[in-house]
């Protein structure tokens, strides 16, 4: 019994990484999470030297392994640590695509990661290489890697990233434009893409990027606001957020044209078009119509008003607590049951 010991395994290593990666992405000062990104580092570097020094080890470092290190070492916000990720991935990428190491097999969230530490990185050209492994992922999906599927939010972080460029102190009015071309074009192939959709929120990221990146007051701003918030509208895509952040960088005058002019009444409140909110995603149930001499379901999108608040209605209250009813730990609620 005394020759017996324990050894961590993979999986061990795994959930020690992991764990590093949280903290890193909730610690509260950048030299915490310094701290707790170069102990996630060092424990990737201890997996990949236990696994060389021997072919039968019962450590061998993954794409989970890599990605955990990527997450953490994307949360420290420097062009450094972004580049570090950008090796990682590599690494991942000989593995599997030159080696056919199937467990080195990159994904979503390795690529995910990678973008978004770029896009947070400061630099002003961190938007160019976001983008670029947009790409990448893109061109290894469309090859067959299944697990790299690029989703919305791998696009939108490519859009994040165009609208942190004027964060940057050595940001010029050039870079800024570009990063905002390269925004629309982002948005635009969404909407050509087969594996992925615009929503609400590509639209939303977009309105920012040209608060952001373009001078305020200017009427190239306002134009290009009026532009993204059409197509939001045409795309049935209109949600509060939206709302909001239009209302709040355009002028009065632009805004009473492009929302409140023709809007309609609903209860004594003017309300935007139904068609606008079509394609939200969530439907609001309301009493069943008769059709042809038989009943059918009848749904409709959220009621929303001008100033973007949502309209109380029966229907509404309805789909509200039906959505309670949905959650975790609400179940107690069903039936009036406590």
């Amino acid at each position: 019994m005394e020759d017996n010991q324990l050894f961590p395994d993979t999986e061990c290593y795994d959930s020690a990484i992991q764990t590093l990666s949280n903290c890193t992405l909730h610690a509260k000062t950048q030299e915490e999470k310094r701290e707790y990104s170069k102990m996630a580092e060092g424990m990737l570097t201890m997996m990949e030297t236990e696994s060389e020094r021997s072919s039968v080890s019962i450590v061998k470092p993954n794409a989970k392994s890599y990605t955990y290190v990527i997450f953490a070492l994307g949360a420290l916000h420097t062009k450094h640590a972004a580049e570090k990720t950008a090796a990682l991935l590599k690494k991942m990428e000989v593995e599997y695509y030159e080696n056919g190491d199937e467990l080195m097999k990159p994904t979503r969230d390795s690529y995910v990661g990678v973008i978004n530490a770029f896009g947070h990185c400061g630099s002003e050209k961190g938007f160019i290489k976001a983008n670029a492994f947009l790409q990448q992922m893109i061109f290894h999906h469309n090859n067959g890697n299944e697990m790299a599927r690029p989703d919305a939010e791998a696009y939108h972080a490519v859009v994040r990233a165009c609208s942190q460029v004027s964060e940057n102190k050595t940001s010029t009015p050039e870079r800024e434009k570009e990063a905002l071309v390269l925004a629309i074009s982002t948005v635009q192939d969404m909407k050509k893409a087969e594996t992925v959709h615009t929503n609400s929120r590509s639209y939303h990221l977009l309105l920012q990027c040209c608060t952001n990146l373009l001078p305020e007051g200017s009427d190239e701003r306002e134009k290009a606001m009026c532009s993204v918030f059409r197509s939001c509208a045409k795309d049935g895509l209109v949600s509060q957020h939206i709302l909001q952040e239009f209302q709040s960088c355009v002028s009065p005058e632009v805004y009473y044209r492009e929302v409140v002019a023709d809007a309609s009444y609903f209860e004594e409140v003017r309300i935007i078009p139904e068609k606008w909110t079509r394609n939200l995603g969530y439907s609001v149930r309301v009493t069943d119509v008769l059709h042809e001499g038989g009943k059918v379901n009848g749904k409709r999108s959220p009621i929303i008003s001008v100033t973007g608040t949502i309209v109380s209605t029966m229907a509404y209250n309805d789909y509200r607590m039906r959505r309670r009813w949905e959650k975790r730990g609400q179940k107690l609620l069903q039936g009036g049951r406590v």
